[in-house]
């Protein structure tokens, strides 16, 4: 039934509302909490894709390392090689098509000056690329050396303490550990107010490690460049099987440690 309204509408007469209950709603009949299973999964996706980016970057760690190694050996042999025989083919031509005219000589002086300076920048290269002072004085006499010298041009006391004796590592591996800690070192001349640097080198329980600590002043909010820095060095340490960690020294300053674990090393076996 509906009553008439102006305009030829009607309005439907309203149905009685049902009356609310009043009994009280056990526990039991609660709405069910949202699954977590979503998140943890998502949680899970994140973690293994984390795991694949540091994975990947490790590798093409390596990749470049192994391309350094390459490259300096090209530099080496086929480029120094071709510059040194140039150089001789000059003196031929000095000793054999003599008297030279004045304009000859210049320019062969010339061209014996730009294949000098050629062959210095090949050795510089090469030095970067693949440092020979290891093959050429060992592990420690290099670390020495560029330590020493980076704390004179900087004006910081620098103290080392090493073994008698370095493990008897591959190639490969001596490598690797210069580079982590002359990065590691590169960090710390970067620390405000360092006056002094540490280099401790020993071998315990069959633990080849490394502690270079300074006395500077740690930034308050680390930068991205030294944030990136540390990854570096951590993924270089990885790449030969080693473990790094760097801390807050309570007397101030930090402490880097990079440690490599020797299977059958015994001390005295290897050479200094």
């Amino acid at each position: 039934m509906s009553d008439a309204v102006p305009g030829g509408l009607s309005l439907a007469t309203a149905a009685p509302c049902p009356k609310l209950s009043t009994t009280p709603m056990n526990v039991t009949d609660a709405p069910a909490p949202l699954s977590k299973a979503p998140a943890l999964h998502a949680r899970e996706d994140v973690d293994e894709r984390i795991e694949e980016l540091d994975a990947l970057v490790t590798f093409l760690h390596a990749d470049v390392e192994r391309h350094k190694d390459s490259l300096a050996r090209q530099l080496h042999d086929d480029l120094g090689g071709s510059v040194i025989a140039a150089l001789m083919d000059v003196a031929w031509i000095e000793q054999h098509e003599s008297p030279l005219a004045p304009g000859v000589a210049m320019r062969l002086t010339r061209v014996k000056d730009g294949l000098r300076d050629s062959i210095d920048l090949a050795r510089r290269l090469v030095e970067e690329l693949r440092p020979t002072l290891l093959d050429s004085i060992g592990l420690f006499a290099a670390l020495s050396w560029q330590f020493r010298r980076g704390c004179n041009r900087a004006g910081i006391e620098y103290t080392e303490a090493y073994p008698e004796s370095v493990p008897d590592l591959a190639t490969g591996t001596l490598i690797g550990l210069f580079r982590v800690v002359q990065e590691a070192f590169n960090v710390v001349l970067q620390h405000q107010s360092v006056t002094s640097v540490h280099l401790g080198v020993d071998t315990v329980d069959d633990i080849f490690t490394f502690e270079l600590s300074d006395d500077g002043t740690l930034p308050q909010n680390g930068s991205r460049d030294q944030a990136l820095a540390l990854s570096s060095i951590l993924h270089r340490a990885r790449n030969v099987g080693a473990q790094f960690s760097v801390a807050a020294r309570s007397a101030g300053g930090s402490v880097f440690r990079i440690s490599i674990p020797i299977p059958g090393y015994m001390p005295g076996d290897s050479h200094a």
